[in-house]
């Protein structure tokens, strides 16, 4: 059997490369003091104060995860996944909120520590907001924020693409560049973003989309959509690393529209079925999971947050062209909160 602590360091160097997150590096360094040694510990950037041009410019990095139970043999009861968002503190500390609402979770344990180098955890979605956080606040969340989408490239660089409500402009900034730069011909009404292909997408109140380019570049990614209503909330995701969606979401009770990028034509298609994936929609950010990976028969849904006062979570089935509240779908709502026996027990 092979000795994985005596893999060369320059594989070791490459590998780590290829890790685009900073728990995951975390993890790769705790396998053994060989691999701990061949790559640097990661940075915290964040929270990150941008260059003042409104009083929220302090950008926040929270992850979406998705804690797979472990296997266990001639098992008899089925054990279900977690959904959870994580962000780490400046301190270098870890905190969980709920993934679709504003409120921050306390595992029911006695010391409240959770070995996630036990669990199989997989990286779903980055965000990254601007705002203000109240650190004495039980539900430590944004009071006002405006979105924003970061990249990363190679350190030390990050871009960040944010909006200035005040002007109505939309600013790259770049860590190691002049501070904040308007980008052109592109203003804040643009309410979806996201990253595809490794840039910045955008896209407006009419489904017209755009990508920025490395030298603030505008190129259209999708034209309008005709009859496309510019009232309600307007999600912009990416669904396997390939394809392009897009979600307008009205009223809090109102039909939800779904459309699919035709790349080729620079045109959005509207979709009746969803197949295996279901969408999740937070406060100014979204992601989407396969009811596969999420261990569920149902699917072709979206969850979402109707209010993130009371932390109200409702359901969408695409087929059925109405809305029910979470609680109405048992296997949707065992994956947020409270967390399952399999993670309380594991706790220190």
């Amino acid at each position: 059997m092979a000795d994985w602590s005596e893999l060369p360091k320059d594989l070791l160097q490459l590998i780590s490369e290829k890790l685009n997150n900073h728990f995951y590096i975390l993890r790769f360094r705790s396998v053994c003091s060989s691999w701990r040694l061949s790559t640097p510990k990661p940075r915290n950037y964040f929270p990150l104060k941008l260059p003042h041009f409104s009083r929220r410019n302090k950008l926040y990095n929270h992850t979406i995860f998705l804690i797979k139970p472990p296997a266990t043999p001639n098992q008899q009861t089925l054990y279900r996944p977690w959904l959870v968002r994580i962000c780490r503190t400046s301190t270098g500390k870890f905190n969980l909120f709920h993934p679709l609402s504003r409120h921050r979770l306390n595992i029911p344990s006695d010391s409240r520590v959770l070995d996630f180098s036990q669990l199989s955890v997989f990286n779903i979605e980055q965000i990254y907001i601007c705002g203000e956080s109240y650190q004495n606040s039980s539900t430590i969340e944004f009071c006002h924020y405006d979105r924003s989408v970061a990249t990363f490239h190679r350190e030390p660089i990050l871009e960040i693409v944010t909006s200035n409500r005040n002007s109505e402009e939309m600013l790259m900034f770049r860590r190691k560049g002049n501070g904040l730069t308007k980008i052109p011909n592109v203003s804040s009404f643009y309410r979806g973003m996201c990253i595809f292909k490794g840039r910045p997408c955008l896209t407006d109140y009419t489904g017209r989309t755009v990508m920025i380019g490395s030298n603030l570049s505008v190129h259209l990614v999708a034209e309008p959509v005709l009859g496309f209503d510019f009232h309600g909330d307007i999600y912009i995701m990416v669904e396997n690393e390939s394809e392009l969606l897009l979600v307008q979401k009205y009223d809090k009770y109102e039909p939800i529209d779904v459309f699919r990028l035709d790349q080729k034509e620079k045109r959005w298609l509207k979709l009746e079925n969803l197949g295996d994936m279901i969408l999740f929609l937070g406060r100014g950010y979204s992601f989407a999971i396969s009811a596969s990976d999420l261990d569920l028969d149902n699917r072709n849904s979206v969850i979402y947050c109707s209010n993130y006062i009371r932390n109200e979570i409702r359901v969408f089935p695409l087929d059925q062209h109405r809305t029910f509240l979470l609680s109405d779908y048992p296997d949707y709502f065992k994956l947020f909160w409270p967390p399952p026996e399999w993670i309380t027990s594991r706790c220190l």
